[in-house]
């Protein structure tokens, strides 16, 4: 079997709109009927429901509250490389912002769910408790290893496998249904894959485990993180 892939000259938001044609173009062609969107504050879903309507069945999958981004002069990382992540840093900087909400509002999340897009709020897998005792007593996790090791292939992949799982222990998705899933680098979208996903318990399973079927959409140019990899923008 022979199929495309499109790669994106650089990672970033700028790839968002275009991901999202080619999602709508490739579930079309398996007949996969659900999306599974990352949507940190709500925007990309919003976006995908005006590309695909009520075509698809489009799965919003966010944080829980408490975690933000600190603005300082200089973040290192996405933010110091990606022209769309720059300028956004410049206008909070601009408006003396300190920090700034990381999870979607209540209204976003209303409006979303009054277009009939599902909402998951969920502790994110590689970036949880483990993530916390890193943070606080050093030291490379597990979770951090995992992270990397996707990152390798692209920084929106740790967080597509990441949320399939999300929705997977919600209950809103069928685990052994293929399913189309796309996230991004910080924010908006720039990669694109078909998983068949699995729930945290059974993600390493040899029969009912979860496997990244075929990559969509992917930027050839890697983000660069902090050596730490934790991400220093949400400490």
């Amino acid at each position: 079997m022979r199929k495309w892939i499109e790669y994106f000259e650089r990672p970033g938001p700028g790839n968002t709109l275009r991901t999202l044609e080619l999602i709508k173009e490739r579930s079309n062609e398996l007949g996969i009927k659900t999306v599974i969107v990352a949507t940190l504050r709500g925007n990309s879903a919003l976006k995908a429901h005006e590309i695909m309507g009520k075509e698809l069945e489009i799965i919003a999958i966010t944080i829980p509250p408490g975690a933000y981004w600190t603005v300082k002069e200089s973040l290192h990382g996405p933010w110091s490389d990606i022209p769309e992540l720059k300028t956004q840093l410049r206008e909070w900087q601009q408006k003396g912002l300190k920090k700034v909400r990381m999870d979607m509002t209540d209204e976003i999340q209303d409006k979303l769910e009054e277009l009939g897009i599902k909402v998951v709020r969920g502790t994110i897998p590689f970036y949880g408790v483990g993530t916390a005792i890193a943070g606080t007593f050093k030291g490379v996790t597990f979770e951090q290893m995992m992270t990397e090791a996707l990152r390798l292939i692209s920084g929106g992949l740790i967080v597509c496998v990441e949320v399939a799982i999300m929705a997977a222990d919600a209950n809103v998705i069928k685990s052994q249904e293929e399913v189309v899933v796309a996230a991004g680098t910080s924010m908006g979208l720039d990669t694109a894959v078909v998983i068949k996903p699995s729930t945290s318990l059974k993600f390493f399973d040899p029969e009912e485990g979860l496997e990244i079927r075929e990559f969509i959409a992917i930027p050839r140019v890697k983000a660069k993180y902090p050596p730490e990899g934790i991400g220093e923008e949400y400490k």
